[in-house]
């Protein structure tokens, strides 16, 4: 099997796991007796399906399907796809596999998410950090991450926890300017209203793209996330992943939710609402100073009283997360149904004394 020639050195020196080896080049038997199970208590003795074909085919099928999308379809195949156990999985896998330990370089933009400076940090690679700049922190400083040039730079996009969406110029322009590898985590992208990255995906090869069922698909309980990129790429992680990470019983019920996803795909039309007539309520509160435009199931309002506010939350028993320490007096909010929203809202005005 061909692998990425960034791969670090010592994954060429490794042979691939024997499971996964077994099931992509000897798929012509009837009965297997190779892996000592027991062949009396059903289907859920056997080990889970490692290819996936059936479930990479739906996949690519539904996320194609969704809008908004360009007019033009990428080409994306079942060798494009790596189904991981949730985008955390995705992420562990992508520096165990290409950032080589007290050498590499990772870039995050300033603020995102906490874990991908935690895994780099366990994997002993320098993190270096470029803040994201603009009204609604949604574009970049270019040459900055050109003068890194680092192995890998991460892009949480939309971003969490502003929830803005980055600047449409700035993927493939980061995808042409460094040789490394841009990974664009789009944990959210199906609560935006603009084209995910994946259009690019046949265009730059150094791009790759993590995704998610927890957020949007409402399976974060089930465990299941999504790696598109280049199958070279694809097949360098296959000799660092786990095999049969993904059980019998998520591979099933991701599947379910693909065939019949109209009422996942309401729900999301029913949190933007609910999403954009909260930042409306909200921005005529006296409370808040700024609300970030979120492309997200969450917003980050910015209080002039923060204390009030955590006060008056703090008693009517809402939790939400505190960002002071990343964007001084922020809260990042996730959009609740209307009950909650109403709550949430409720607590605000009072903290607004209105």
């Amino acid at each position: 099997m061909m692998i990425h020639a960034k791969a670090r050195p010592l994954i060429s020196k490794l042979s691939i796991p024997s499971p996964i080896k077994k099931y992509f080049m000897h798929q012509d038997w009837e009965i297997d007796l190779s892996n000592n199970t027991n062949p009396y208590v059903g289907s859920l003795a056997n080990y889970p399906d490692i290819c996936q074909n059936h479930l990479k085919d739906i996949y690519i099928s539904t996320i194609l399907s969704l809008k908004p999308s360009p007019k033009t379809k990428p080409k994306i195949t079942r060798d494009n796809v790596l189904f991981t156990v949730g985008s955390m999985e995705g992420l562990d896998l992508m520096i165990r596999t290409f950032a080589e330990p007290n050498t590499d370089v990772i870039c995050l933009t300033s603020p995102t998410f906490s874990a991908y400076e935690h895994w780099a940090l366990i994997h002993n690679l320098t993190v270096k950090h470029v803040p994201l700049l603009g009204e609604n922190l949604n574009h970049l400083f270019i040459k900055a991450i050109v003068d890194i040039n680092p192995k890998m730079i991460f892009l949480c996009d939309p971003n969490n926890p502003v929830g803005s969406k980055l600047d449409v110029s700035i993927i493939p322009q980061l995808c042409e300017s460094i040789e490394g590898f841009v990974v664009v985590d789009e944990a959210y992208i199906e609560f935006s209203d603009h084209p995910s990255s994946l259009y690019y995906l046949k265009r730059y090869k150094n791009l790759i793209i993590l995704r998610t069922f927890s957020k949007a698909w409402g399976m974060a309980g089930v465990r299941c996330g999504a790696i598109l990129a280049d199958k070279l790429v694809i097949n360098a992680l296959r000799y660092v992943q786990l095999p049969f990470g993904l059980s019998t019983q998520a591979q099933e019920t991701v599947k379910e939710s693909l065939l019949n996803p109209d009422k996942i795909f309401d729900s999301w039309a029913r949190i933007k609402m609910n999403r954009d007539t909260l930042v409306s309520e909200l921005s005529k509160l006296k409370a808040v100073k700024k609300i970030y435009k979120s492309e997200t199931n969450f917003i980050m309002p910015i209080f002039n009283d923060f204390v009030a506010v955590l006060e008056r939350l703090k008693a009517h028993k809402i939790n939400v997360l505190n960002c002071s320490g990343t964007i001084e007096n922020s809260l990042r909010v996730s959009i609740g149904n209307e009950q909650q929203n109403r709550k949430f809202l409720e607590a605000i005005k009072e903290a607004s004394g209105e």
